[in-house]
């Protein structure tokens, strides 16, 4: 019964430092260089090594067994050629230190079995699965035989059958569960990645067909005017309405444009210290002809209150957040900007009581292809905004009601507060 529960304690070693440990370093992976990662796996392994040697049956004075050569095996064929010799090392030199009549039994199976490992390892990293749960488990139970055979012949160690059973079969199963668990967990990591790695190829399909179809419009648009401007009948208050009308339709690309980029590039190059007050003046004074045309009122509680960030994206920001809520009234309305601190936070609250949103409408906000403008936009806009807010360390939360209107919220955290 004490053997048994040295044994269980092994397995225990085993699926800590093989399966855990190994599995939380490639879920951080992006975090650790791939030299780090390979010598964190490696000193995992070994401590495996050190922890099953360190607690193991005895089966006479100086001759010991446990599941070393489990580790040993598993961590040497998905390791390579220059692991499976740094982890043989520790495997012999820790035995050594042990001491006793088995450490030249161990330096004779350990030797054998890292010659195998190492003819193995191409072969065993081009398997399926299933093939490599039987190749691992073959070696292992393979080492475990070995052992037990080198004892018996040349060392005369003696062994009970039942111990024998309860050694190979703990050996064979351990070495098969492990190796299908990790395998298990690679491909659903794989699996992952590449439904990330689509799901961004399908964002960027979208963003570009989008954009696309927006820029092509004013510049379908352009191209008449100009056609027409060819005309030498035209008269010139004519011609210069048509001129005016091309240079919106520029700008209306321009933007179209520069939302675009700021979504694929939105990191602050020119970080400084800004007044929010001074931001959101600024703004208001860019958005007012806007607003006079819809007949929108724009109401202010504004405080001084210091974050970190870029003036120029900044401004994109507040502009596509404003423009929106001015556009949300179409018919008249009032535009609430208010400026406040709480729980050491500063949050803009911008606010429209124009058509509002539906639960769902609000939950697509910031998709690429959403937009409740119709053919007029593109969902562009909000998501920059949202990327923006999301670069700085901020969060934008939104509530909506159909035919009351729409609460923008943008927390950001405060540098610097001025009275």
């Amino acid at each position: 019964m004490e053997g048994i529960e040295q044994l269980l304690l092994n397995v225990l070693f085993v699926i800590v430092f093989l399966l855990f440990i190994p599995i939380l370093v490639e879920v951080n992976a992006q975090r650790l260089s791939k030299i780090r990662k390979n010598w964190i796996v490696i000193i995992s392994a070994s401590l495996a090594i050190i922890s099953c040697i360190s607690f193991p049956i005895t089966i006479m004075d100086g001759y010991i067994f446990d599941l070393r050569l489990v580790v040993l095996t598993v961590a040497g064929l998905y390791g390579g050629v220059s692991t499976s010799i740094l982890l043989a090392a520790v495997t012999i030199f820790y035995r050594f230190l042990v001491g006793g009549t088995g450490v030249h039994a161990t330096l004779i199976v350990v030797i054998i079995l890292l010659f195998c490992i190492i003819l193995l390892t191409d072969y065993f990293g081009k398997s399926s699965r299933k093939n490599k749960i039987i190749l691992g488990s073959s070696l292992s139970l393979f080492a475990a035989l070995l052992a037990i055979v080198n004892s018996t012949l040349l060392f005369g160690a003696p062994f009970s059958y039942s111990f024998l059973l309860i050694f190979l079969t703990l050996t064979y199963c351990t070495t098969a569960i492990t190796i299908y668990l990790y395998e298990v967990f690679q491909e659903s990591l794989l699996i992952k990645k590449r439904l990330i790695k689509a799901e961004k190829m399908d964002i960027v399909s979208h963003l570009a067909s989008s954009v696309s179809h927006e820029v092509r419009n004013p510049l379908t648009v352009i191209k008449g005017f100009l056609q027409m401007m060819e005309q030498n009948d035209i008269p010139e208050e004519q011609r210069k309405k048509f001129l005016k009308i091309s240079i919106e339709e520029v700008d209306r690309a321009n933007d179209i444009i520069r939302n675009y980029l700021t979504f694929a590039k939105p990191s602050p190059e020119n970080k400084r210290n800004l007044n929010v007050k001074e931001e959101l003046e600024r703004t208001i004074q860019i958005i007012t002809p806007l607003a006079n045309m819809n007949g929108v009122e724009i109401v202010t509680k504004l405080k001084n209150y210091f974050i970190e960030g870029e003036t120029q994206v900044f401004q994109q920001c507040l502009l596509n957040i404003t423009k929106n809520c001015i556009e949300a009234m179409p018919d008249r309305g009032r535009l609430y900007i208010e400026t406040k601190k709480e729980n050491g936070e500063l949050i803009v609250v911008i606010s429209d009581n124009g058509k509002g949103m539906t639960k769902e409408q609000v939950s697509r906000l910031g998709e690429p292809y959403f937009t409740t403008k119709g053919r007029e936009g593109t969902g562009l806009g909000m998501m920059a905004a949202i990327n923006i807010i999301e670069t700085m360390r901020g969060k934008l939360s939104v509530s909506s009601t159909v035919n009351e209107g729409t609460n923008f919220y943008i927390r950001l955290p405060i540098v610097e507060e001025c009275s």
